[in-house]
């Protein structure tokens, strides 16, 4: 049973410790890569290499060889978890806009990284103080490890909301998101959060004495950090073209919008903007956008904005995709179309995507596209 059981770790600590050096590499990677290199990009490899030193480390408890790693390598302030959820903080923010400037606030990321290279550095100066040493370096780690979970459970929020916030303005402004969203990003933040909530659980079991079952929380964080990282690898190699969402490069218009009043030409605008939809079929262009739109208005993007929304109660994806379903209803019941696919029709009607179109159908008909010809036939 004790050759199974020192199978069984050294198995865990080689897959933790390939896991570690994949990391490296992919941080390498998102660093000098000239596909990937970008600013946001820097802020994920600082991310992957915090999670890469972690599992590094906590390998060789696995593999055994934690005693023989040198004194002064295990002191240095290397082993920070604040890197983690600050640079995913960060790769998230230069992604919707690379051009931002970060606030006294958002700056908080910084701050939580430097204090836990204080804390962490203090491993040198207790091991001279008379105090027991293992006392005052679990002490330490304990509160390097509060101050990790601490920034992971303010930052990872204020991620959901970044992004929630792009998803917004996406709305407002494209006609289509297929290559621009961020749904993928949730689900990554999804996990990202479930293993916070149990490192939280794990970290309270571990200073209640209750170590024998954190041990094991602790290895299916490190199991879920490993799926993490070569997870992040496949999507980088084989979906790299989920890194290049189209950044927003013009904020001005939303604010302005809002303080823009209704004027007395705002009927004929509207009156204008449904000619180019039903006459003129402009939500035939598949990338049609706020900014195209208003251009053949010759008004702003912003008074458009305001135009649609108060006038038709939606935002600009859905006031065009409406369109879209009408004519692919319309062509659906066309015999000039009977030899067409769904998606055939969905693509001459403007949509762009499969997925996009299936959700958008459903969500103004309550039916799925086949669903819906087989009632009407």
């Amino acid at each position: 049973m004790g050759c199974e059981e020192c199978f069984n770790d050294g198995f865990i600590g080689a897959v933790i410790l390939m896991a570690g050096l994949h990391g490296v590499l992919l941080a390498a990677i998102l660093t000098f890569g000239n596909n990937l290199k970008s600013k946001s990009n820097t802020y994920l490899a600082m991310s992957i290499l915090g999670i890469a030193i972690i599992l590094s480390f906590e390998s060789s408890y696995y593999l055994g060889g934690y005693g023989s790693i040198p004194e002064f390598i295990l002191n240095l302030p290397i082993y920070l978890r604040t890197l983690i959820p600050a640079g995913l903080f960060y790769f998230i923010i230069f992604l919707i806009d690379p051009n931002h400037e970060l606030t006294v606030l958002e700056k908080i990321g910084f701050y939580a990284i430097l204090s836990e290279v204080v804390i962490e550095s203090m491993y040198y100066p207790a091991s001279f103080l008379s105090f027991d040493e293992e006392v005052v370096n679990a002490y330490i780690s304990s509160v390097g490890e509060l101050l990790g979970l601490v920034t992971t459970i303010v930052l990872l929020p204020w991620c959901w909301h970044k992004i929630n916030y792009y998803q917004k303005y996406l709305y407002d402004n494209y006609s289509n998101t297929y290559r621009k969203s961020l749904g993928w990003l949730r689900y990554f933040l999804v996990v990202f959060c479930g293993i916070a909530l149990l490192w939280l659980f794990a970290f309270f079991l571990s200073e209640f004495g209750y170590e024998n079952y954190s041990e094991g929380i602790f290895l299916v964080i490190m199991l879920s950090l490993v799926a993490t990282l070569f997870f992040t690898g496949y999507y980088m190699v084989l979906r790299h073209d989920w890194f290049q969402i189209v950044p927003i490069i013009n904020l001005t218009h939303e604010i302005k919008s809002s303080a823009n009043k209704l004027s007395s030409k705002t009927d004929v605008y509207h009156k204008n903007l449904m000619e180019l939809m039903t006459v003129e079929k402009l939500f035939e262009d598949m990338d049609l956008t706020l900014d195209r739109l208003s251009e053949r208005l010759k008004i702003s993007a912003g008074y458009l904005s305001q135009i649609i929304n108060e006038k038709e109660q939606k935002n600009f994806f859905d006031f065009v995709n409406f369109y879209r379903v009408e004519a692919v209803k319309e062509k659906l019941l066309d015999e000039n179309f009977s030899n067409y696919t769904i998606m055939g029709i969905a693509l001459e009607s403007g949509f762009k995507s499969k997925s996009t179109f299936n959700s958008v159908f459903k969500k103004n008909t309550g039916y799925t596209p086949s669903a819906y010809r087989r009632n009407q036939v």
